[in-house]
């Protein structure tokens, strides 16, 4: 489900409506996920992001079809909410032929370019020399598209992100770069990578716009990204958005996260984004048998894509051959 362009900078009835389905819908994907990883089925590269929804769904709202998107490997809001089916991410999941990359790519390589969706670096941390080119390349083609360029901990403590900042502001380029503050980089908490503790603190010397937000609002999410994304359309160049949320779910299945303090992942369970944005949708008007049934159709999507996951065959590189001569 592609959620389009929105001309306000104002979420209401409609669009929270449409950003709780896919939370939800990721939500459930991601619970499911982790069943299967306590029942001892593997699943390659499959990185929780469960807690930050808001963060992933709400952020990509503001955006056009043509608009490109660099996605993290954590959660799969982004993919969702920018279009890509839910059954193309378990296909590509697992390996299996049918999905986005027809298996070869896995989860941590979806791609749809019709979607701007490029896929995401061979390099890790590269992301921000990619977005400034796809931004790049829209402005020498004369396009008001945006590249958003989504980017954790870890990503964010390479090199490669000062150089790519310094071409965006100098040419003045229409990228919103997007922290996802999660409160860990692995193992390392953020505050031992960043001064003050905030992603964001490094942008401040090239005098461009920062806008820090409660990452698992919304609404929140969604007004900064839009006036983000407006100020990079209009011509004024790059920004950078910093969401404030946390990762409640070990880094990968095989960490154990015994560094994560019991007390604190409760407090952020609290905060959780779908309790949240559910509490909101009543207050706009809805009804909880409205709310219900909107997770009753996440379960039933979640059930339909791993359908087709148990009759897909394996991939093959004739598979992808034949795809990527087809785009």
């Amino acid at each position: 489900m592609f959620l389009g362009k929105n001309s306000t900078e104002q979420m209401g009835l409609e669009e929270l409506t449409s950003a709780y389905r896919l939370m939800a819908l990721s939500r459930r994907f991601d619970e499911r996920m982790g069943e299967l990883n306590r029942r001892g089925v593997p699943v390659p590269h499959y990185h929780s992001g469960i807690g930050q929804e808001a963060l992933m769904v709400a952020a990509v709202m503001p955006l056009r079809r043509t608009d490109q998107m660099i996605y993290t490997h954590r959660g799969y809001g982004h993919l969702l909410a920018k279009g890509i089916s839910l059954r193309e991410i378990v296909l590509d999941l697992f390996m299996k032929a049918g999905g986005t990359n027809q298996g070869m790519g896995g989860v941590m390589h979806v791609n749809r370019p019709d979607l701007g969706v490029p896929g995401r670096e061979g390099a890790f941390g590269s992301r921000f020399a990619i977005a400034a080119g796809l931004a790049l390349a829209a402005k020498l083609d004369g396009r008001d598209d945006v590249a958003v360029c989504f980017y954790g901990e870890a990503a964010g403590a390479r090199g490669i992100l000062y150089e790519a900042l310094n071409m965006a502001v100098l040419w003045k380029l229409p990228v919103v770069y997007i922290a996802e503050h999660n409160g860990w980089s692995v193992s390392s908490r953020t505050e031992w990578l960043y001064p003050e503790g905030s992603m964001s603190r490094v942008w401040r010397g090239f005098e461009i716009p920062v806008e820090v937000v409660d990452g698992n609002d919304s609404e929140t999410v969604f007004t900064a990204v839009s006036r983000a994304v407006s100020h990079a359309r209009a011509g004024n160049g790059p920004s950078v958005v910093e969401g404030l949320t946390y990762r409640i779910e070990p880094h990968i299945w095989k960490d154990k996260a015994a560094y994560q303090p019991s007390e604190e992942i409760e407090l952020w369970r609290a905060r959780d984004p779908l309790l949240r944005a559910a509490k909101r949708l009543i207050e706009f008007g809805a009804g909880k048998d409205e709310i219900q049934s909107i997770e009753n159709w996440a379960d039933a999507e979640v059930e339909r894509a791993f359908a087709a996951l148990e009759t897909a065959p394996d991939a093959t590189w004739d598979d992808a051959r034949r795809q990527m001569e087809t785009q």
